[in-house]
C-alpha cells in the first residue's frame, strides 16, 4: 500500500477520509497550514516514506528550526490510548454530559492531542463533534490555555469543564479560573512521540500524574538539580522520519529502551514535575528557570499581544530576553512583569514590536528573535 500526503483539516476527518485512507494507504497528515509554504516544498521534494504496516499513518511535526519530522503511528498504539482513555471513568462522565449538545474542538485534527481528544475519543463514545469555539456556556471545551486565556480576557462564556495539552498551564491563568469558580480543567501531558504520559488538574495540583501503563525512570545528569524523565509506555511511537540531504531517514527506537523525553524536572509520589524542556531551561540569576514557564506566565498577565522568551548569552552567563508584539512599551510590560512574576523570571532585555517573526509553519522564529534580542 502506498503513502499519501494529506492536508488534513476538520472535513477530512468528518468525512470519514481517515478511515478510508487506513484501510486503503498509508496516510501522511499534515497540517493544512503548511500549504503553500518552503515545508510543503520539503515534503515534495523526494519520494514519501513507506510504512509497510497495515492502518498506521504519520503526523508530521516540526520543531523550532521548521525541518520537518514524521512520526510514524501504528494503529496499535492510538487504540490502546483510546482504549484507555474511553474507560477512564474522569473521561467517561466529562464525555457523558455532552451526549445531546455534544463537545466542542477548536485543536486542529491532524495534530495528536486533537486527533485523539477531538475526534477519535468522542466518535468512540458517540459524542457529536463540532468544530468551532463555544459562543454560550457548554460542557466540554477541547481547547488550549491560550484560547482560555482569550475567552477569560474577552469575557466569554466559559465551559463548565475544559481539557488542554500543549504546554505548562500559566499559573496566573490557573489562578484566575480558581477565582472564577464553576470550571474544571484537565490537562494531558505528552508529545506526538510519546502519547499520553500524565495528565492533572491545573487549577489544584502542580504535579502531572503518571499513568500507570507508563514505565518511568528519572536520569539525573551531572551539574544540575533536575531529572530529565524517561519512559516505556504502550503509546509510545518507536520509529520516525528525518528529512536528510538525501531523503526521508529513518529512525528507530529499540522496544525495550527507556525514551528520553528530554523534559526536565523531579519526580516523586506526589507526581512529576514538569520544569521544562531540556533545551529550554537556563540558569538566571542563581537559579534555574524554565523559558518555556515564563512564557506561559506572561500570558496569564492578560498583555495585549504575544510574547516568547529566549537565551542571551553573554561574558557574564545566560540571560532571558522577551520579545512581544504588542504595542506597549519595554518600559510597560517590565512594570508589569515585576509585580505578578517572581524576580527570577524578570528579564534583562524586553523587545517590542507590531509583528512576531514566525517560520513557513507558522511556528515562532526562535533563532530570529534570538538574533534580535543578542543585537541589543
Amino acid at each position: 500500500m502506498a503513502s499519501v500526503l494529506r492536508f488534513a483539516d476538520s472535513e477530512y476527518f468528518l468525512s470519514g477520509n481517515f478511515e478510508l485512507d487506513l484501510e486503503k494507504n498509508q496516510p501522511i497528515l499534515v497540517d493544512p497550514l503548511w500549504k503553500g509554504t518552503v515545508l510543503e516544498n520539503h515534503l515534495h521534494k523526494y519520494p514519501l516514506p513507506v510504512l509497510d504496516s497495515k492502518k498506521s499513518f504519520c503526523l508530521v511535526t516540526s520543531g523550532s528550526t521548521g525541518v520537518p519530522k514524521m512520526v510514524w503511528k501504528e494503529w496499535s498504539e492510538i487504540e490502546s490510548e483510546i482504549s484507555f482513555w474511553t474507560k477512564d471513568n474522569l473521561v467517561q462522565s466529562l464525555f457523558q454530559g455532552t451526549k445531546k449538545a455534544g463537545v466542542f474542538v477548536s485543536v486542529p485534527l491532524c495534530h495528536l492531542y486533537g486527533l485523539l481528544w477531538g475526534y477519535l475519543i468522542p466518535k468512540r463514545l458517540g459524542i457529536p463533534i463540532h468544530i468551532e469555539k463555544p459562543s454560550k456556556e457548554t460542557y466540554l471545551w477541547i481547547t488550549s490555555a491560550p484560547q482560555l486565556q482569550k475567552a477569560v480576557d474577552a469575557h466569554s462564556p466559559l465551559p463548565k469543564n475544559a481539557i488542554v495539552s500543549g504546554m505548562k498551564f500559566p499559573v496566573p491563568l490557573a489562578r484566575t479560573l480558581r477565582d472564577k469558580g464553576g470550571i474544571s480543567v484537565l490537562e494531558i501531558y505528552g508529545s506526538t512521540e510519546t502519547g499520553a504520559i500524565g495528565y492533572r488538574d491545573p487549577l489544584r495540583q502542580n504535579r502531572f500524574q503518571i499513568l500507570n501503563e507508563v514505565e518511568t525512570k528519572f536520569f539525573q545528569e551531572e551539574g544540575i538539580e533536575e531529572s530529565e524523565l524517561q519512559i516505556r509506555s504502550p503509546y509510545l511511537s518507536n520509529q520516525f522520519f528525518l528529512l536528510e540531504e538525501k531523503g526521508w531517514v529513518k529512525f528507530r527506537i529499540p522496544p525495550n529502551e527507556f525514551y528520553a523525553t528530554n523534559d526536565l524536572g523531579n519526580g516523586s509520589e506526589l507526581g512529576w514535575y514538569l520544569l521544562g524542556r531540556k533545551d529550554r531551561i537556563i540558569k538566571h540569576k542563581g537559579k534555574r528557570v524554565s523559558l518555556d514557564r515564563i512564557e506561559s506566565e506572561i500570558l496569564g498577565l492578560s498583555l495585549p499581544g504575544e510574547f516568547v522568551c529566549v537565551c542571551i548569552s553573554g561574558e557574564s552567563g545566560d540571560t532571558i530576553g522577551v520579545f512581544g508584539s504588542t504595542n506597549l512599551t519595554p518600559e510597560e510590560v517590565l512594570i508589569r512583569m515585576r509585580k505578578d512574576l517572581p524576580e527570577s523570571h524578570i528579564p534583562k532585555l524586553v523587545l517590542t514590536n507590531h509583528s512576531m517573526p514566525r517560520l513557513p509553519n507558522g511556528k515562532i522564529d526562535y533563532p530570529t528573535i534570538t538574533k534580535l534580542c543578542s543585537q541589543e
